[in-house]
Formats: structure tokens, sequence, C-alpha cells
């Protein structure tokens, strides 16, 4: 058996640091020149998700209760129309993020929109279409899941995704927790 010299050993180690350092360097450079635009696609992205959930002029800025973030939906005449809350349960796959809309009149989901999920392709995913959404849309507080058919408090389960279909109603009705702690803030401060 050979012995090894310090070359055979220091070379190798040498050229394994040099190459894992421009490949950080590379990186961090690529970081520096895109964090601008990726911040920008993503208040794009709320914005749109905002929009989807509730037909306002604009809205305000984000304001925060009880470590949840919400928005007041304005009219063309700064009116509050309604409010959109950025809620954050647990899912089958990890954090799901909705934005969820609900109207300042008569306190009722206007809209529902899946910002961040990581459930099982096929089977979870099936929570972001917009068909199943909507499915929330005029419901008020305290929905429930239902595996068969729905009511004026009841939506109707994903087939084989009872789990997602679980979270995404955790977060309407989460949103709903928030808008009492909004209204009780209100009225009290």
């Amino acid at each position: 058996m050979k012995n090894k010299t310090f070359k055979d050993i220091a070379l190798p180690a040498i050229m394994l640091f040099l190459i894992a350092a421009i490949c950080t360097a590379l990186l961090a450079g690529t970081n520096l020149l895109t964090k601008d635009k990726i911040t920008q696609i993503a208040i794009q992205a709320e914005n749109e998700a905002k929009s989807a959930v509730i037909e306002a002029t604009s809205f305000s800025d984000a304001k925060e209760v009880d470590g949840n973030t919400y928005y007041e939906a304005l009219d063309e005449n700064s009116n509050l129309i309604g409010y959109v809350f950025n809620v954050t349960v647990k899912s089958y796959g990890g954090d799901l993020t909705c934005m969820v809309g609900i109207s300042a009149e008569d306190e009722k989901v206007t809209g529902v929109e899946i910002t961040a999920i990581s459930d099982t392709p096929g089977l979870g995913m099936k929570a972001t279409a917009k068909d199943w959404l909507d499915q929330f849309i005029g419901k008020g507080n305290g929905i429930t899941v239902n595996k068969n058919s729905s009511s004026d408090t009841e939506i109707q389960a994903i087939t084989s995704a009872t789990i997602t279909s679980q979270a995404v109603t955790n977060a309407v009705n989460q949103a709903f927790q928030v808008l009492s702690a909004v209204k009780g803030g209100a009225e009290n401060g």
C-alpha cells in the first residue's frame, strides 16, 4: 500500500473548497441581482390574490391583529366594503396559506384564493380549483366539511383529500376569528 502524501490529500481538498467557494459566490450574486424582482413578483401576486377574493377599488396597507395580517377593502370613495385576511393553517403536506375576502356589510365570504400549498399533487391540489373554492362564497362563520353534500354552513369535501378540504375550511373559519378580533379592537379602541 502506497503512503499518501500531503499533495495527494490537500490538493483535492483545496480544489473542492475552491469549487464550493465559486458556486457560493455565483449563487450570492444571482440572489443579489434577482431579489428586487422576486419581491416585486411576490407583491404583484399578493395584489392579484386580494383582488380575486373581493371586488374593491383599493386596499389599505397591511394591518396586523393577533399575529394575523389583514387588509381593508375600500370602494372608490374610500368607504370600507370588506376585509381580506391572509391566513396560514396546517394541511396534509405542510402549511397552507389562503387569502379570504369577507364583506363588511353581511360578514359573508366573498372569495377564497390559495396562495401557498404543498399538498399531494393530483389530490390535495384540487383545492386550488376555482369551482371548488367558490363553494365558500356567501357562507358565514362556522363552516364545516361534509363528504356528500353542502348546505348554508357546509362545503363538500374533495374526494380523497379530506384533510386538505378541512385545512381550507379551517383557514376560512380562522379568517372569521381574525375578523372578530378586528371588530372587537375597533369597538374597544
